[in-house]
């Protein structure tokens, strides 16, 4: 009965200890990003690991205020190839960069319709983060202003 137990109490623990998965894979065409916090964002950073691992970046997109919203196409880009895993980093004007890697990849597809939903909140110095959202939310009203190259995140 007691090695019955320690054999167990093994397996609980190794369950315990084991790295936790990860989600899965999010194919996508557009990111978008709301800026509800009490600064600017600016410059945005796109960054893209190719399918045979070579990295790039650019800056893109246009500043943002609070309550504006910025709306990639990475089609319309032309020079991410698809495949290739994406994220951005935000600089907050007198801030920090905010990383919106996040939990999982972003792998770009052509043939996606997908958006890639984020939003930043915080004050310039405090409380800042860059976090996924499920879907559009109530932030995105029809008087929102959408900046980048393509406006489908509003739609």
């Amino acid at each position: 009965m007691g090695l019955f137990r320690w054999v167990g109490l093994g397996l609980l623990a190794a369950n315990l200890l084991a790295p936790a998965s990860f989600a899965e894979d999010m194919k996508l065409r557009y990111i978008t990003l709301f800026d509800g916090g009490w600064y600017n964002v600016d410059p945005i950073m796109l960054h893209w690991k190719t399918p045979e691992g070579e990295t790039f970046s650019k800056k893109i997109g246009a500043k943002i205020g609070k309550g504006e919203a910025w709306c990639y196409d990475l089609k319309k880009d032309g020079r991410v190839p698809t495949g290739s895993q994406v994220w951005i980093i935000a600089k907050i004007e007198s801030g920090e960069n905010k990383n919106c890697k996040k939990d999982r990849k972003h792998i770009y597809d052509e043939n996606s319709n997908a958006i890639w939903w984020l939003e930043m909140h915080g004050t310039t110095l405090n409380n800042n983060r860059c976090e996924n959202v499920s879907d559009k939310n109530e932030y995105y009203t029809p008087d929102t202003r959408i900046k980048g190259n393509s406006t489908f995140c509003a739609e």
